[in-house]
């Protein structure tokens, strides 16, 4: 069970609405999000999209190859 207790000396407020300007963290520029993706990555519509259609990484692996033992008669 979960139980609340409230206190009248502290003033609570739920705040739904998005901020009306935020400050892309990549070019500076001052933009109004269009989604809370873009709102909680704080980039600008440009660099927003971006980042969405930026292709996969390339993963690499480098082995080292192993010296083959000569069988001791």
């Amino acid at each position: 069970m979960i139980s609340l207790e409230v206190h009248p000396e502290i003033q609570i407020q739920e705040r739904l609405e998005r901020p009306t300007f935020s400050t892309c963290t990549e070019c500076h520029r001052s933009f109004h999000a269009k989604s809370e993706d873009q709102l909680c990555l704080i980039l600008c519509d440009s660099c927003f999209d971006a980042v969405r259609n930026r292709p996969e990484p390339i993963v690499h692996v480098h082995v080292k190859a192993r010296p083959r033992r000569v069988p001791v008669l």
